[in-house]
């Protein structure tokens, strides 16, 4: 997760100077061998012309200053850094204003080696000569404006003192006129390379425009295919117990025709059960990684004590193989319910791919905080897959897509989880020799205050001690529930429990009940119920009709939002899909 600051809406539009410096520097470095002969020949005729009239001598030295600078600008370009950094790019922008310097430098040198003091015509002739090369150079030698202007200045500034020092009147008036034409071209140079730094960001944005726009079209055409291939697998995965519990359902009615035997009719509804827990299985998995990704819970960072996590997690797996290497000040600063559905799936993931042999979970101290890593001794995962355990519906080793071995959801859960929590799992592992999961949490602040999290196995722990108890004969059960199927399955439990049930297909119909409403002890609500009145809303009515009618919401729609409306008014909330121990500790609870 990054913590760079967002950018405005207007920074994607804007050009990096960066890029345009560089682009700026290539073109003014270019070879131009050919430009240097034109300009070189043209300055022989200059040297040739004022060696005849004013001094020979001083013409060879100026053409010989300008044969050596163009010689090595034409023999010896500039090579730029590959690549250019931001590091190297002010030192290559140096090198280039130099090397442009000194060939303007020594242009400009005729404004005083071929300077006549005693003829106002040669001065007149010079001037206007290195006021023509000033106007040539502007266009052809840079586009980086400091070099531009530091070559003009050097150009005319020699011409320029000379006329105002030495020259005749009409030469003094020239050279004037040349510091204005000085400051125009300097102004000319400025407005030019703005104008083609503009021009490049221009370009560059339109390239970067482009670029994001493919980089999004194939973004969203890899995300399309990445939820084509979830939904598909998901389609396989939930078809598979679908078609198991309709054949077995087949199975169980032939049997019961046939009268069968108790011992095979058991068997067929152990695979029956088998088949729903895969579902249920599955469907939990699907609706929690709808809810990362929809961001439903969010992340409240805690002081989170480690051993009694991990303790309780070895505990809850219940096979006496998980063992725990954990110091006891070990405290992180994290989302207390992310970690433990970290820690839960990874550790789930172990066990199944360890059929002998232990899984530790185990805490180490670091510099800034703890790491948690929970190692295994199974059939371990070979380099080329390791990339890939974390996607969805994978599972190495499980081609066939045996559910009994899991639906490869698992390490998913995790990738996404890890993610929302900002930490990064790292995997160790070689075929035969086991796995080892890991990542590190920062360290909680001394003075925060400490949870345990032993709320989820004491729940459980009171449920399983609550299942043996008896319900009271005469407990009466009201349930609000719009799925027939769900409702008659419910009814038909409750009262295998000795329970009444009353089931009502909608709100109105329950508050029709007006009379009978004070002998039913629980109201089991839907929230998503026909008409204009939700199970939230009917439950209030239902509770201000009834005070001591206790209250369950038993629903899929059940969030943290609703879980905290319930608490505040003293309901219970089961989320569907309910399995029987919940619902029978939700009665149990009732009557008490």
């Amino acid at each position: 997760m990054s913590n760079s600051p967002n950018p405005t809406a207007t920074e994607p539009f804007k050009a990096d100077g960066f890029a345009v410096r560089c682009e700026v520097l290539r073109l003014s470095a270019q070879p131009s061998g050919s430009m240097l002969l034109v300009q070189f020949l043209l300055d022989c005729g200059v040297a040739v012309l004022f060696g005849w009239q004013y001094s020979a001598r001083n013409a060879v030295i100026w053409i010989s200053l300008i044969a050596a600078t163009t010689a090595y600008r034409a023999l010896f370009p500039q090579r730029l850094p590959d690549p250019l950094t931001r590091d190297n790019l002010p030192g290559a922008l140096r090198l280039h204003t130099l090397r442009i310097a000194v060939h303007e430098g020594a242009h400009g040198a005729a404004g005083i080696l071929l300077f006549d003091p005693a003829n106002p015509t040669n001065q007149l002739m010079i001037g206007v000569v290195v006021m023509a090369m000033t106007l040539s150079s502007v266009f052809s030698v840079s586009y980086f404006a400091p070099a531009m202007q530091l070559a003009i200045t050097l150009l005319l500034a020699p011409v320029i003192a000379m006329g105002v020092t030495f020259g005749a009147p009409a030469m003094v008036s020239l050279a004037l006129l040349g510091i204005g034409l000085l400051v125009m071209v300097w102004r000319l140079v400025g407005d030019r390379a703005r104008q083609l730094e503009e021009n490049i960001g221009l370009r560059h944005n339109e390239s970067t425009l482009r670029e994001q726009a493919m980089a999004g079209l194939r973004q969203s055409q890899q995300a399309q295919s990445d939820r084509l291939r979830f939904f598909s697998a998901a389609n396989h995965d939930l078809r598979q117990p679908v078609m198991a519990m309709g054949l077995q359902a087949e199975v169980l009615r032939h049997q019961l025709e046939a009268g069968e035997d108790q011992v095979t009719v058991q068997n067929t509804l152990a695979a029956l059960s088998r088949a729903q827990q895969a579902l249920e299985g599955l469907t939990n998995q699907l609706l929690e990684i709808g809810r990362i990704e929809a961001a439903a819970d969010p992340i409240s960072p805690v002081a989170v004590a480690l051993a009694p996590l991990l303790g309780e997690l070895a505990r809850q797996a219940g096979t006496g193989r998980v063992r725990v290497r954990c110091p006891d000040d070990a405290v992180v600063w994290t989302d207390a319910v992310t970690l433990r559905r970290i820690l839960g799936n990874l550790l789930d993931n172990a066990l199944k791919f360890t059929p002998r042999g232990r899984v530790l979970l185990a805490c180490r101290r670091r510099p800034d905080g703890w790491r948690i890593e929970v190692r295994d001794s199974g059939i371990g995962i070979p380099p080329e897959a390791q990339d890939r355990v974390f996607g969805d519906f994978e599972q190495i080793g499980n081609v066939e897509r045996n559910l009994q071995r899991g639906h490869g959801l698992g390490l998913a859960i995790v990738r996404r989880l890890a993610l929302r929590l900002g930490v990064q799992i790292t995997l160790r592992s070689a075929p035969g020799r086991g796995s080892v999961f890991g990542f590190e949490l920062p360290a909680a602040p001394k003075d925060a205050p400490i949870t345990v999290g032993m709320g989820l196995a004491a729940e459980t722990a009171a449920a399983t001690a609550q299942d043996a108890r008896p319900l009271r004969p005469d407990l009466s059960v009201l349930i609000v529930e719009d799925n027939a199927v769900v409702a008659d399955s419910m009814a038909a439990l409750l009262r295998l429990w000795g329970a009444r049930a009353h089931v009502c297909g909608s709100a109105v119909e329950a508050l029709a009940l007006t009379t009978t409403l004070r002998g039913f002890d629980i109201a089991l609500c839907d929230i998503r119920l026909p008409g204009s009145i939700d199970g939230i809303t009917l439950a209030k009515e239902l509770q201000r009709r009834a005070p001591t009618l206790s209250i369950a919401l038993v629903s899929a729609d059940i969030d943290d939002a609703t879980q905290d409306l319930a608490s505040l008014r003293g309901w219970q909330a089961l989320r569907k899909p309910v399995q029987p121990a919940g619902l029978r500790a939700l009665l149990l609870h009732a009557q008490a």
